[in-house]
């Protein structure tokens, strides 16, 4: 697509978030996402097929915006285990305070848990994807030891989407910062660096090493 399309698609996908953030997603129409964004309606119809098309559009663009932000952080750690601490710290605040979350559930709280349990398949896999690729390379630059990243990604994935849908449920309280980074350091971490079935005397390797460039992608 064109440069100029991408503009006319993010000015769409603006308009459709500020509407959903007013009024929840059933009652954002597309006359008044089209009226915001300054174009029609058979405009969005072309370029998204529908509304439904819209909000994935929408739900897949701030997570990736979310995942920019985790590689962005993930610059800042030395270690390889204080990289995976702090981003995965950062995922699992953001999956419980993040606007789409906590605005939504404001303004149309009874459409909230049923959007979110549908569309919790997409976002899973959103995030499965991103954490198999920044193991991978972590692997390649010998920051982590050798496995099968995809369990590991989607045990990861699915407990940030288990926090945004029920963050109140469970023995660590996530809303206290100090619980969630222990729980995260003595979990996650060692989870992240080993994977599932190491034997205890692995994961040597990429101990305390400098958090390179293998897993800038987080």
């Amino acid at each position: 697509m064109a440069a100029g399309g991408d503009t006319v698609d993010e000015a769409i996908m603006d308009a459709a978030l500020e509407r959903i953030l007013q009024v929840g997603i059933r009652r954002a129409g597309l006359e008044d996402i089209a009226r915001r964004a300054g174009i029609n309606r058979i405009t969005i119809h072309r370029r998204f097929a529908g509304k439904d098309n819209l909000v994935e559009a929408v739900l897949e663009r701030e997570t990736q915006r979310m995942l920019t932000e985790v590689s962005a952080i993930a610059t800042t750690a030395t270690t390889v285990e204080d990289r995976i601490e702090e981003t995965m710290l950062h995922v699992l605040l953001q999956t419980r305070i993040h606007r789409l979350v906590t605005q939504l559930l404001r303004v149309a709280p009874e459409e909230a848990l049923g959007f979110y349990t549908v569309q919790g398949e997409r976002l899973v896999a959103i995030g499965i994807d991103y954490i198999v690729g920044m193991l991978t390379h972590a692997q390649s630059a010998g920051l982590v030891d050798r496995y099968d990243p995809r369990p590991v990604a989607e045990l990861v994935a699915r407990l940030a989407h288990s926090l945004m849908l029920t963050p109140g449920v469970g023995g660590v309280d996530f809303t206290d910062p100090d619980e969630a980074r222990a729980f995260v350091r003595s979990t996650i971490v060692p989870l992240m660096k080993h994977g599932i079935a190491a034997p205890s005397s692995a994961g040597t390797a990429g101990r305390s090493a400098p958090a390179s460039e293998g897993i800038a992608q987080l």
